[in-house]
């Protein structure tokens, strides 16, 4: 007799069968079920049958997401996989200590203790709703560079995605060092890796890079600050990769990978079944009639259909059949979006003559090497290129490989291209790969954007891969279920995980196929529109552009939930190439571009790629190190990496602007001045003696860590120090290693600078005698009834840290310190800390502060007069740009990406809130603002919406409590005012950055001008 146990997961059904001994004589093939669990059962049940016989079947019992289901339905036993899994796991590693599992939505550890033959669970920790780090989210990305996005002839079967699969693990196997990689969201972790394919990375790089992030990420949310004991097993789909194996290795040497180890689940619940001892053979009646019939009470929606607006499919463009007697003048345009890539050819008189749609796989250079062959194939040698231009995610490294004369930003080019369709248009919704855009539209200029900052739900790449979980064709057969349905299900507008949830929850309640995918093109319009459109404006001319665009049942809900009629001009899959295109034909047509520096189809095409590695040496106070790609493009040197951006942007940059952000950090570094060591010496002689370095020059030594408050207060507490004899060391500029340094060392779920922090505390850890980490609390304020607090966890930081790096004993210095109130009181809470732990006195420590303050209030008021010098020099006509944000988020180039050098570049006069003397501004319309550095932004928002010239440029980090409530006073202070929220996070990606960055110049330069013709037509009326 046999014992079976099935364990349907989310993404996969594994089945193991146990004889009457107890020994395992059977272990089914993995399986993916695609959602579609219930026959995939039942072909598991007949597959047994036909093995062993059904007689032989003593008892059945299931574990897994969708095993209860099943199991309430069959009446049959089931048991939780966090006690399946570890049945398994011992049955085959009797002493294991820990566990590491990932599956496909799920992730977890769990750490035992064995006493008296019994195993006991000491731990268990479990990954959140998000499937970053999982077995779909690693799927996810192989299939994004591996396989076909829009592609009618796509197969969907275990086969495909297990052969993308090995192929991908393949690549990354010939890896010749890991690119940077943030795993801690699957859109972080796009975006990292289209920045990275888009400046030439390796691909096998990049794969790797991504299971060692994804490893990283593992440790720093589930396995935090707990101790992992050997033998450490390794379980789950997960488990077969061999990169990802060679990646947990890094931290578990010993890792075991037993065999068996995608069914441990399945042969736990067997075990579980025996234990039982009974009978538990199911009846498959009720699994066979489990589907049938749709239950009645779901929420639902109108169905899909089109009653105002003309829907045109895909335009397609005949060849032309006959060679021209003269050359063709045309213009190129190319989009190199994060999945796709576009290219358009235009004649003189505005024409599409040619276009051609494919997927990037990341490889942007060779794409449009392959495009550029599709088009000499069509043409030969017929054409005369006037001038080419380039847009999208790629366009500078495409830009410079085929030496464009134009290199603009996507939103720019989709908005010249929506006018050039519809001169009335006013609105234009665009939906990529990876990135939704809005665009507003005045007088034929893009006068307001907003793009979707870190979630991907609802866009193509968000359709695609549920599309591909539930085996349905993105092209067409995607529409045709959704329209099919005449009932469609209110989903929830959220992300892709949760999303996946609820189509699996309606799908075993009973709900119709063709209602979820049409209730799906409901959830994306309305995640559209309330993600990223928002409150800004919708008008009566609303255009539609992007791959999912060509998706009637999209467009339908577009039409239903607004009301009106949506406008499908043709060929809108690749409008943002003719954006491009027509952008530089208008700068020829006005002499701005004089010729085309365009290479010609044929030297580009035979071109041969080279490239070398080598380090960034470009600034010596720089100790990042970053990588470069130094390209040869056919003898042609491009230089392409690093972090900073230097080497982002190509095209004529000489409207550069000072950066008030460097200007910030010279003037911070000369109010140091004396005050601190540097940090090299230090650490040299710290390595040399291998031990801490408890004095220097005769004096004890206290480090503090250059992030949080201390970016804001570092002078005070340098000073403070120094005054009372100290050697203050400060920790080096946030680079790659802190950083990865404090992910891993986190043991909750925090924002991106508190993770920072972590790593700048451990990385001070047993270099110097003391540690400073302090508790502050608030901050001065302008106006003494405001409380100027800190947020919960910059005040509880040094807690977490303690806690993390278990920083403990007489070398903490860990005072409370309330900034916000008297001199006298401040004094009298450091004596109470300070003054026994190292015999300081309280008149000394008086003495100290003091003179600490007069450093710190003159540095800022030192900001307060060059930002009034600023403002003194701008022109009656000049536009410029307040940055606001938390001052972590502000001067940390790591975190804000060198967005002053970026804003430099881009030539915007743009310059930080703290050099805006903003005291005077009123706030008694907020009177209940708890945060201090939430009343400075505020303050800096009404500072900028009551001068015509400035304009606001928001900087905040995912994840940030406080800021989810300010960015919604800080856009109902804006009101119509165009404005930019930056949104950033672990990923060292700049090139999103860079985008925004160029539309809003674009923007606010459009808006200006108007407002400046509007004044103009004013004051002559009034004349």
């Amino acid at each position: 007799m046999y014992t079976v146990g099935i364990d349907i997961g989310s993404v996969s059904i594994n089945c193991a069968v146990l004889d009457k001994d107890g020994d395992l004589v059977y272990e089914a093939p993995y399986q993916r079920h695609f959602g579609r669990f219930v026959p995939h059962t039942l072909q598991t049940f007949e597959a047994i049958y036909q093995r062993f016989g059904e007689d032989t079947i003593e008892s059945v019992a299931f574990t897994g997401n969708h095993g209860k289901i099943i199991a309430s339905r069959l009446k049959a036993l089931y048991e939780y996989e966090s006690i399946t899994q570890v049945l398994g796991v011992l049955y085959l590693v009797p002493d294991a200590s820990a566990i590491v599992t990932m599956g496909g939505q799920d992730a977890a550890l769990y750490l035992l203790t064995h006493r008296d033959g019994q195993w006991y669970l000491k731990s268990f920790a479990m990954n959140g709703p998000c499937a970053a780090g999982t077995g779909s989210f690693i799927d996810q990305q192989a299939e994004r560079l591996s396989s076909f996005l829009y592609d009618e002839n796509v197969t969907f079967s275990q086969e495909h995605i297990s052969e993308i699969l090995a192929d991908f693990i393949a690549r990354g196997q010939d890896s010749t060092g890991a690119a940077p990689v943030a795993c801690r969201c699957t859109v972080f972790t796009k975006s990292d890796m289209i920045h990275l394919q888009n400046k030439g990375e390796p691909l096998a790089n990049i794969i790797a890079g991504l299971h060692q992030g994804n490893a990283a990420n593992y440790i720093s949310t589930i396995v935090a600050s707990q101790e992992v004991k050997s033998p450490v097993v390794f379980i789950g789909g997960v488990a077969t990769n061999q990169l990802q194996v060679k990646a947990f290795r890094r931290y578990f040497p010993d890792l075991i990978v037993p065999p068996h180890h995608t069914s441990l689940g399945a042969l736990g619940a067997a075990l579980f079944a025996r234990r039982q001892n009974q009978l538990s053979k199911p009846d498959l009646t009720a699994l066979e009639t489990m589907a049938d019939g749709a239950a009645s009470d779901f929420p639902i929606a109108p169905p899909l259909r089109l009653h105002k607006t003309k829907f045109t499919d895909n335009v397609v463009i005949p060849k032309r059949k006959h060679v021209l007697s003269t050359k063709l003048q045309v213009y190129l345009g190319v989009d190199i979006g994060s999945t796709t890539t576009k290219t358009v050819l235009m004649d003189v008189n505005q024409n599409i003559i040619h276009k051609q749609y494919v997927r990037t796989q990341g490889k942007p250079i060779e794409v449009t090497q392959r495009l550029l062959t599709g088009i000499h194939e069509e043409f030969g040698d017929t054409l005369e290129f006037l001038a080419t231009a380039t847009t999208g995610s790629g366009r500078h490294v495409v830009g410079d490989f085929i030496n464009a004369d134009l290199i603009i930003d996507e939103i720019t080019a989709h908005a010249r291209a929506a006018v050039y369709w519809d001169q009335e248009v006013d609105t234009v919704f665009e939906i990529g790969g990876q990135d939704s855009k809005y665009i507003w539209i005045e007088q034929g200029n893009p006068m307001d954007f907003d793009m979707n900052k870190v979630c991907a739900a609802g866009t193509g790449s968000f359709l695609h891969e549920l599309a591909n979980k539930l085996r349905i064709n993105i092209v067409k057969e995607f529409q045709e279920i959704a329209l099919s349905s005449k009932a469609p299900i209110n989903l929830a507008e959220r992300c892709t995980v949760f999303m996946e949830s609820d189509l699996v929850s309606y799908a075993q309640k009973g709900a119709r196929l063709e209602d979820l995918i049409a209730g799906l093109c409901y959830a994306i319009v309305y995640n559209y529109l309330n993600r990223v459109v928002g409150k800004r404006r919708i008008g009566k001319r609303v255009m539609f552009l992007g791959g999912p665009s060509l998706n009637k049942g999209i467009v339908a809900a577009f039409e239903n939930v607004l009301r009106q009629e949506i406008i499908m001009p043709e060929h809108r899959e690749v409008l943002g190439a003719h954006g491009a295109a027509l952008s530089i034909m208008e700068k020829r047509l006005n002499s701005q571009v004089v010729g085309s520096n365009f290479l010609g189809l044929e030297h580009l095409i035979e071109a041969d790629i080279s490239h070398k590695e080598t380090i960034c040496r470009a600034d010596k106070n720089c100790h990042n190190e970053c990588k470069l790609k130094i390209y040869n493009f056919g003898g042609r040197k491009s230089v392409w990496g690093g972090d900073c951006g230097r080497y982002e942007m190509r095209g004529d940059r000489k409207e550069t602007e000072e950066d008030w952000f460097k200007k910030r950090e010279l003037l911070f570094l000369q109010y140091l001045n004396d005050r601190v060591v540097d940090w090299r010496e230090l650490l040299s002689r710290a390595v040399a003696a291998n031990q801490p370095c408890e004095s220097f020059d005769g004096k004890p030594t206290i480090a503090i860590p250059r992030a949080l408050h201390m970016l804001q207060h570092g002078i005070l507490w340098a000073h403070f120090w120094s005054k009372l004899g100290f050697a203050v060391v400060f920790s080096p500029k946030t680079n790659h290693e802190i950083s990865v340094a404090g992910i891993e060392s986190m043991t909750a779920e925090t924002c991106y600078p508190i993770k920072v922090f972590h790593g700048h505390a451990k990385t001070l850890l047993a270099k110097t005698r003391y540690l400073f980490l302090p508790t502050i609390i608030n901050m001065p304020t302008s106006q003494t009834e405001e409380t100027g607090f800190f947020c919960p966890l910059v005040q509880g930081s040094q807690y977490m840290a303690r806690a993390a790096l278990d920083i403990h004993g007489p070398s903490l210095i860990s005072p409370t310190v309330y900034l916000k109130e008297s001199v006298e009181r401040v004094v009298l809470d450091l004596h109470r800390n300070l003054g026994d732990l190292l015999g300081i006195g309280r008149s000394q420590i008086d003495r100290a502060y003091r003179q600490a303050l007069e450093a710190q209030v003159a540095f800022q008021n030192d900001l307060i007069q060059y930002g009034k010098n600023f403002l003194e020099s701008l022109q009656a006509n000049d536009l410029w740009v307040a940055v606001s944000g938390r001052p972590y988020n502000l001067y940390d180039e790591r975190l804000n990406l060198k967005l002053g050098h970026n804003l430099a570049k881009l030539g915007i006069k743009a310059i930080p809130q703290d050099f805006l003397d903003t005291s005077c501004v009123d706030l008694s319309d907020f009177p209940n603002m708890y945060w201090g550095s939430g009343a400075q932004i505020i303050r800096t928002a009404k500072f900028v919406e009551a001068n015509s010239g400035a304009y606001g440029l928001h900087l905040t980090n995912f994840s940030c409590g406080a800021d989810s409530f300010i960015e919604h006073f800080y856009r109902h202070v804006m009101g119509q005012k165009p404005y930019l929220i930056l949104e950033l996070d672990e990923h060292s990606a700049v090139a999103g950055m860079i985008t925004r960055l160029e539309a809003f110049k674009n923007v606010i330069q459009n808006e200006h001008s108007q407002n400046l013709r509007n004044w103009q037509n004013t004051k002559c009326c009034a004349s």
